[in-house]
């Protein structure tokens, strides 16, 4: 039988949605590396799914998106941040982090509508007035010289919505689409129940306690996707399309 090719970035936050797939079906392969290069092996069809940022998920019409699990927050996740090297009314220009465009939108969108000012998004962080940083670096980070802005709080206080980060994608024409659906909802509710142990892990590979990465995984995200989620979904595809930042952020 030919293998389940899976494709997933190998951040902390994504950790219970991946580490139980071949135990559910043990067809699976799982393989790592860098959203964006998932997103080209999975419209290419060298993979079959793969968990990719949002933005990129409602930009390919080519691509089934399967919204019931994915990377959410609800409120301040700690790890999507604009770390402030100016106070933030006076930014002009923020460094992207190369790792994640969907962060680098989200920045732009909250800057506007949530501080009132407009910026000029960059590439080199060298002299810029603030940076986003996501990930695992992002939340083991010191705080910048003003301040961080955690990007889904921000987000939250604005929308009243939680904000999605990355969700399972399939190509439309693949034949198992419901399997893999069924399958990934499956792993996540096994992968939840495996948080302790991903923590501990986690703790003797980066750093800081078993606790600190347990609170981080079971109070900062949330897995099972919500109408409100799927509804955040829409109205980030919404403000972005508005302000046309999407496909400027995308082609960076």
């Amino acid at each position: 039988m030919k293998p389940v090719r899976f494709a997933a970035a190998a951040y902390s936050n994504s950790a219970p949605l991946v580490a139980c797939l071949s135990q559910v079906d043990p067809n699976v392969e799982v393989f790592h590396g860098v959203p964006s290069m998932h997103l080209k092996e999975l419209l290419a069809g060298r993979i079959d799914c793969a968990l990719i940022p949002v933005a990129h998920a409602i930009q390919h019409p080519e691509l089934t998106i399967l919204d019931r699990v994915g990377v959410a927050a609800d409120g301040a996740v700690r790890s999507v941040l604009l770390k402030c090297h100016k106070p933030v009314d006076q930014i002009i220009t923020v460094a992207r982090d190369v790792a994640s465009g969907t962060s680098n939108v989200l920045a732009e969108l909250v800057l506007e509508h949530h501080v009132g000012v407009s910026v000029e998004m960059v590439d080199d962080t060298v002299g810029a007035d603030a940076e986003v940083v996501i990930g695992d670096r992002a939340l083991l980070s010191e705080p910048a010289s003003a301040g961080d802005m955690d990007l889904a709080a921000a987000w939250k206080e604005l929308t009243k919505l939680p904000f999605v980060f990355a969700l399972w994608a399939v190509r439309s024409d693949f034949d198992e689409v419901e399997h893999i659906d069924v399958l990934t909802q499956h792993a996540a509710q096994m992968g939840v129940e495996r948080i302790p142990a991903l923590a501990a892990g986690y703790a003797e590979q980066l750093g800081k306690t078993g606790g600190f990465w347990k609170e981080y995984l079971e109070k900062s995200i949330h897995f099972q996707l919500t109408d409100a989620d799927r509804k955040a979904i829409k109205q980030f595809k919404t403000m972005a399309a508005v302000h046309e930042v999407l496909t400027a952020q995308m082609e960076n």
